[in-house]
């Protein structure tokens, strides 16, 4: 089987395990259950006056969720992905594609990923792996990757525990932040720093950050992980255990958070296991600037359509707004400005105090 082959099977089995297979890690939560907010008795603002709307990157959105990169590369995902494309358009919300290796070895998966060619006025983030650029691609490559879709944005995603489990991982990872320098200098739109599902902490957030990137996808643990789907479909001998510890490794999404909002300048997105508009009103009381869900919207689109994938989105932004008013926050300015109402317990404040971000 062709290189461009095993990526185009491998993207289908990734999408079909995710949605058939129980692909988290049992005892790994995104760990917003250990941040309580202190809400207000009195809201003293009328309900239906409270505004979603939010700036990033230059852009201004109608709510503050971005719909993440999930697939692209074989022929079902065309229409899985132009179909996110119209609701996201139709909601004002943007959205991210899957990993564009596949675009880039076999010309003809590009329809798979171009969705503004039916839907130009959404929001596109596209998406390459860093191990990629200490492999076989170059800024060329990352050029293709931009202008095939018309990406308004770039997402550089970091996956290293995700290629450790997976049969075909790329491991030779030389070289990683230089290559980050160089496209983020290189670059003729956004950048964002992205990992899929094991976190990323304030040590790395920061150098990002110092090395270019617009922003901050902090992917922590907590929903889908990606090592187990990979692990799902490795039958070498010696791969990791279904049941092996390591299989917990990473940042729950919400530690993830308060680590990058309290070190970095940039916007952040909280993506990991955000399936409560509870969880994303903590993030975006925490800094965030959106909240990034994938799986849920794509077993919506699964089951029930645009129409069904739709109402899932609009009863999740919903609950944001419901958040909102029983915190008394008019916008998502004036809900950021209420961090001081969290309340860190547990082992979240533990690691917190361990780590010197809190005191």
């Amino acid at each position: 089987m062709s290189n461009s082959s095993q990526i185009k099977s491998r993207k289908e089995e990734h999408v079909n395990i995710a949605l058939n297979e129980n692909v988290r890690v049992k005892g790994v939560t995104n760990g917003f259950e250990d941040f309580e907010i202190v809400p207000t008795s009195v809201p003293d603002l009328d309900f239906n006056e409270i505004s979603l709307r939010t700036e990033f990157l230059g852009k201004t959105f109608d709510a503050p969720v971005l719909i993440a990169g999930m697939t692209g590369g074989y022929p079902r995902a065309e229409k899985i992905n132009k179909s996110l494309a119209r609701v996201c358009a139709k909601l004002g919300i943007p959205m991210g594609v899957g990993s564009q290796r596949a675009m880039i070895t076999n010309k003809d998966t590009l329809a798979t990923f171009n969705v503004k060619e039916e839907v130009p006025d959404v929001y596109l983030i596209g998406n390459l792996g860093l191990v990629q650029f200490s492999l076989d691609f170059g800024l060329s490559q990352f050029d293709e990757a931009v202008e095939g879709v018309n990406a308004d944005a770039m997402a550089i995603h970091v996956n290293p525990f995700q290629e450790l489990c997976q049969p075909e991982g790329d491991l030779d990872w030389r070289g990683a932040w230089s290559n980050f320098k160089k496209i983020t200098k290189h670059s003729k739109v956004p950048v964002i720093a992205k990992e899929v599902g094991n976190g990323i902490a304030w040590e790395e957030a920061v150098k990002f950050q110092e090395l270019g990137a617009s922003a901050i996808d902090v992917g922590g643990a907590g929903g889908t992980s990606w090592p187990k789907i990979e692990l799902l479909r490795n039958e070498k001998e010696d791969a990791l255990s279904l049941d092996d510890p390591v299989l917990s490794w990473g940042i729950n999404t919400a530690l993830a958070t308060y680590e990058a909002t309290s070190k970095v300048d940039i916007p952040v997105i909280s993506t990991g296991g955000m399936y409560s508009g509870l969880a994303a009103g903590k993030a975006l009381v925490m800094g965030s600037s959106l909240v990034g869900i994938a799986r849920p919207v794509l077993q919506a689109l699964i089951d029930g359509g645009e129409e069904r994938a739709e109402k899932y989105l609009h009863r999740y932004i919903l609950d944001i707004k419901r958040v909102m008013f029983l915190m008394g926050a008019e916008t998502l300015q004036s809900l950021r400005a209420k961090r001081d109402r969290l309340v860190i317990m547990g082992r979240s404040r533990e690691w917190l105090l361990g780590r010197k971000i809190i005191s």
